[in-house]
């Protein structure tokens, strides 16, 4: 039996759909991954969706929790180190490389104590730019090559007055 899985490779802007069969060890995941002509290595790291901690294989054997419709990230970053500044604060947290864009936000909002009226009005923006990724974003697909750190600002959304 197969199960269809879609993985987003660090590096990469497409999500890859992957037939895999039950029984698939990591170098059969990487194998798939390659065929579909993205090219990574033994350094990339499996990680479930929003899992703080990667998928570890037993043998040749696939984990349990991996089903058909699942969405994994393949990462060089075990973790992400990201900075968030609001107003003169500043505080760092670690993410894990599937961790979404609203995560950090929440987080943010829980550690800079944002009243909920606030916090709705703000938004994370990359620091030094004006890009304001979606908040379904994963981590990992806006580290730069060879980084495992992001900076975001919190920020007041553009407010229409009527």
């Amino acid at each position: 039996m197969t199960h269809i899985v879609f993985i987003a490779v660090q590096g990469h802007d497409r999500l890859v759909e992957v037939d895999l069969p039950e029984n698939a060890s990591i170098e059969i995941v990487h194998a798939t991954v390659k065929a579909t002509g993205i090219e990574i290595d033994q350094e990339f790291i499996l990680f479930h969706d929003e899992d703080d901690e990667p998928i570890e294989w037993q043998g040749h054997k696939r984990p349990h929790r991996i089903k058909h419709g699942a969405k994994l990230h393949l990462a060089r970053c075990r973790k992400i180190d990201v900075t968030i500044h609001y107003l003169e604060q500043t505080k760092h947290h670690s993410f894990a490389p599937g961790a979404r864009v609203r995560r950090v936000k929440t987080w943010a909002v829980d550690h800079f104590k944002l009243a909920k009226r606030d916090a709705a009005e703000h938004v994370l923006q990359v620091c030094g730019g004006t890009d304001r990724p979606p908040t379904d974003t994963p981590l990992h697909k806006l580290v730069k090559h060879g980084h495992c750190e992001l900076c975001f600002d919190l920020v007041p959304d553009i407010r229409v007055e009527g």
